[in-house]
């Protein structure tokens, strides 16, 4: 299951993220993912958090709240 395998990658790959865990984990999460239409395309992970990514929302302290 698909779900199942990404959800296990972020487990794993969190812990050992760098600047912003958040951000480390959804670039894990985009980059398995089909973006055939190139939606995607602004979820840099050089960038200080994934707050200002297309399709991503934050709260007032820069935490991921909704996809």
């Amino acid at each position: 299951n698909l779900i199942t395998l990404t959800l296990t990658l972020i487990v794993i790959v969190v812990p050992f993220a760098s600047a912003n865990s958040e951000g480390d984990a959804l670039y894990t999460l985009c980059r398995s993912l089909a973006d055939p239409d190139n939606v995607l395309q602004s979820w840099d992970p050089t960038l200080v958090n994934p707050c200002t990514w297309f399709h991503i929302t934050c709260d007032q302290d820069n935490r991921v709240t909704r996809l």
